[in-house]
C-alpha cells in the first residue's frame, strides 16, 4: 500500500515525495484506444520535465501565469503540476467561457501562455486574443487545429516532450524546492451567479491545508481509485486532482460526462466526487426505471427503501441497529440496494458531494442504499472544503464540522464567518472587493446563511442576498424549495421567485425524456418538445406533483403558481455556471416577463 505524505512545505514538494516513494505507482487512468490504461509517475515525471525545459526556453519564470481552457483529461493535470512544480502561476479556465470571458482573463492575469483542449478551444482563443488584441504562444493538447494570429499552437506532445537531462532534472529540483507556502499557487476565477468574474489568490500553504485536512478526516489509500469529470477549473475538481500525491489514490479520467455510467462500470471506482446534479439524475434515472416495473417489484423496491432509511437514519444519529431491522436490511440490500450500487461499478463505498446544496432526502436515499454521501462545504475563497460529514460522524441536512485548522462564527444576522489555513488571501488587483469579504478582525464572510446544531454539525439555509422576503415580511430559502422540485422525476430545473411580493411562484423546465415517457403512455400527442410544454395534461401533472410538495411546506412557503419554460436551463445559455448552480439574476431578467405573468 501507497504511504500518505502528509508534510511539505508547498505542492511542488510533496510531488517531488511523490515521484521518489513511487516512480511505478500509478499516477492515472484513461483511456487509450477504448481501454483504461496506466500513466506511472515516472511517465507523468518525464512530461511535467519537458514542460518546464519548454518554459525555461520561453523565458516563463517562477511568478508567471499560465492558462488552461480545457475540459477534464491527463494533459490538463500534467500541465498543472508542471506550473506548481516550476512556481508558474495556473490560471483555470472553464471550456464553458465565452470568448469575452477568456478574453478578460487572460489580459486581467497578464497571461504569458495558454494551454488549449482542442479545435473547438483554438478557435474560441482566436476570437478571444482578437478581442483584446493578445498575442502570447498557445498549446494545444489535441491536433491538428487551426492557426492563431497566422500561426499554429504548439502540439502538446512536441511541448511536454519527455526530458532525461541530469542538468534539467537539478534544475527542477532547485526550483521547486525553492517554492515557498506563501508563494501563489492558482488564481481561480470565482464562476459566480452574478457580476464580473473576480480572481481568487490561492497560495501553496492554502492547498496543502485543504489536502491535509481531507486525508486526516477521510481514510484514503492507494486501495482507491477515483472516477474524475469535474471540471479542475471548479476548485472541488482541482482538489480531487491533487489527492493522489498526498494520499496515494489512483485517479480514473472519465471520457466525458455522457460515458459516465459506462466509466463507472469500467473503472469500479471506490470514491466519487461530483457535484449534486448528478446524484440527481442518477436518482431520478432509478425512480423512471422503478415506475415502469410491475406492482409487485414496485413494492418490494418500496419496503426496502423504507428499511433503508430506518437504517440510515439510526446511523446518522450514532444509534445501534436493532437485530430484526438489520436482518431486515440484509434482505433489501441483497434484493434492491446491490443493484443500485452496481451502477456506480459495484465497489464504491464513499460518495462526496459539494459545489451546491443536495437536499437530505436525497442523501438518506443513498445512505440507504450503501453509498455514503458525504457533504461538504466550502467556495472558491476557501480552497474547496472547510467542513465535511466524516463517513462515522454525518448528519443528514447538514454539511458535517470543520475540519483542518477552520474556525466558523455565526454573525448578528445569520452569515457564516470562517477563517484558518484554508481561506484565500485576496482577490486578484481587486482591493475595493477583498475589503468587502473581510471583517475588521480578519474573518472572512461566506455570504451564506446558516446555524451550528447541538451537535456541531453546520448546517445551510441559503445564500445572504437570495433569501426571498415576501410583502409579508417572511424569508424564505429557496434553493430548499428548488431542491424539492427538482426531485421530482419529470422536473430538471426550478427557480423560485417571490422577493417582496405577496406569494411565492415558481419557473420550471421539465424533464424531456421522462415527460416525453409520460406522455407517451397516457395518449398525449405533441408535434415537439416545446409543444408538450404547453400542453394542459402535462401542466396539469406537474400542478399535482406541486400540490404534493406544499403539504410539506409552511403556508407562506407554498409555491401558488408556476410556469413551465419552453427548453431547460444550460451552462451554453449562461443561466448555469459551470458547476451547474443556477445563476438567479440572469434568470430573473431574461424571464421576467414569464414572472410578471404569475403575478
Amino acid at each position: 500500500m501507497t504511504a500518505s505524505i502528509v508534510d511539505g512545505k508547498s505542492i511542488a514538494e510533496v510531488y517531488l515525495k511523490r515521484i521518489q516513494l513511487s516512480p511505478e505507482g500509478t499516477a492515472y487512468l484513461s483511456k487509450v484506444n477504448g481501454v483504461y490504461q496506466k500513466t506511472t509517475w515516472r511517465q507523468f515525471h518525464s512530461k511535467v520535465l519537458g514542460i518546464f525545459h519548454s518554459y525555461k526556453k520561453l523565458g516563463i519564470q517562477a511568478g508567471d501565469r499560465v492558462a488552461i481552457l480545457s475540459n477534464t483529461r491527463p494533459e490538463w493535470y500534467i500541465a498543472d503540476l508542471a506550473n506548481l512544480c516550476s512556481g508558474v502561476i495556473t490560471i483555470p479556465i472553464y471550456q464553458s467561457n465565452t470568448p469575452d470571458d477568456v478574453a478578460y482573463l487572460l489580459e486581467h492575469s497578464q497571461s504569458k501562455l495558454v494551454f488549449a483542449e482542442d479545435e473547438a478551444m483554438v478557435k474560441k482563443l482566436e476570437s478571444a486574443f482578437a478581442l483584446k488584441k493578445i498575442n502570447i504562444p498557445a498549446v494545444v493538447f489535441q491536433t491538428p487545429v487551426s492557426a492563431i494570429n497566422g500561426a499554429p499552437p504548439i502540439p502538446f506532445e512536441e511541448f511536454a516532450a519527455p526530458i532525461q537531462n541530469k542538468t534539467i532534472e537539478e534544475e527542477f529540483v532547485k526550483n521547486a524546492e525553492s517554492i515557498l507556502p506563501d508563494h501563489i499557487a492558482s488564481i481561480c476565477y470565482t464562476s459566480g451567479t452574478t457580476g464580473q468574474p473576480k480572481g481568487v489568490v490561492l497560495s501553496h500553504f492554502n492547498f496543502l491545508g485543504e489536502l491535509r485536512g481531507i486525508v486526516e478526516n477521510i481514510v484514503l489509500s492507494s486501495e482507491d481509485t477515483t472516477l474524475t469529470f469535474l471540471p479542475f477549473a471548479h476548485i472541488l475538481g482541482r482538489i480531487e486532482s491533487l489527492l493522489p500525491l498526498m494520499a496515494g489514490t489512483q485517479l480514473a479520467f472519465a471520457e466525458n460526462i455522457n460515458t459516465l455510467p459506462q466509466d463507472l462500470v469500467e473503472v469500479k471506482p471506490t470514491v466519487l466526487v461530483s457535484v449534486p446534479r448528478i446524484y440527481e439524475k442518477i436518482y431520478t434515472k432509478i425512480q423512471s426505471e422503478i415506475v415502469n416495473q410491475p406492482k409487485f417489484t414496485q413494492s418490494v423496491f418500496n419496503w426496502a427503501v423504507t428499511i433503508g432509511r430506518k437504517v440510515a437514519r439510526l446511523h446518522s444519529d450514532q444509534q445501534p441497529i436493532p437485530l430484526p431491522l438489520e436482518l431486515k436490511y440484509k434482505i433489501a440490500d441483497q434484493l434492491v440496494f446491490s443493484k443500485i450500487r452496481a451502477k456506480f461499478g459495484g465497489n464504491i463505498r464513499l460518495t462526496v458531494s459539494g459545489g451546491a446544496p443536495l437536499s437530505s432526502e436525497l442523501c438518506e436515499f443513498y445512505h440507504a442504499a450503501g453509498i455514503k454521501i458525504i457533504e461538504g462545504y466550502g467556495l472558491t475563497e476557501t480552497t474547496a472544503a472547510i467542513s465535511v460529514n466524516r463517513p462515522d460522524d454525518f448528519s443528514f441536512g447538514t454539511v458535517g464540522k470543520p475540519f483542518g485548522n477552520i474556525e466558523f462564527r455565526i454573525a448578528s444576522d445569520g452569515e457564516i464567518q470562517t477563517r484558518g489555513d484554508m481561506v484565500f488571501r485576496e482577490y486578484y488587483k481587486n482591493p475595493t472587493a477583498t475589503a468587502e469579504v473581510f471583517t475588521d478582525d480578519g474573518w472572512f464572510c461566506t455570504g451564506d446563511i446558516g446555524e451550528i446544531t447541538h451537535r456541531g454539525f453546520l448546517k445551510i439555509t441559503d445564500r445572504k442576498k437570495e433569501l426571498i422576503k415576501t410583502s409579508g415580511g417572511k424569508y424564505i430559502a429557496p434553493q430548499k424549495l428548488e431542491n424539492m422540485l427538482k426531485g421530482v422525476r419529470f422536473i430538471s430545473q426550478a427557480m423560485v421567485y417571490g422577493d417582496r411580493e405577496k406569494y411565492v411562484v415558481a419557473l420550471i423546465t421539465l424533464n424531456e425524456a421522462e415527460v416525453q415517457k409520460w406522455a407517451s403512455t397516457h395518449s398525449v400527442t405533441s408535434s415537439s418538445f416545446e409543444d408538450l410544454t404547453k400542453n394542459a395534461k402535462v401542466t396539469q401533472l406537474i400542478e399535482e406533483e406541486i400540490t404534493r410538495i406544499n403539504k410539506n411546506l409552511a403556508s407562506y412557503e407554498t409555491i401558488k403558481k408556476f410556469r413551465l419554460l419552453p427548453r431547460d436551463f444550460t451552462i451554453e445559455s449562461g443561466e448555469l455556471t459551470p458547476s451547474l448552480k443556477l445563476k438567479r439574476k440572469v434568470c430573473t431578467e431574461r424571464y421576467k416577463d414569464y414572472i410578471q405573468s404569475l403575478y
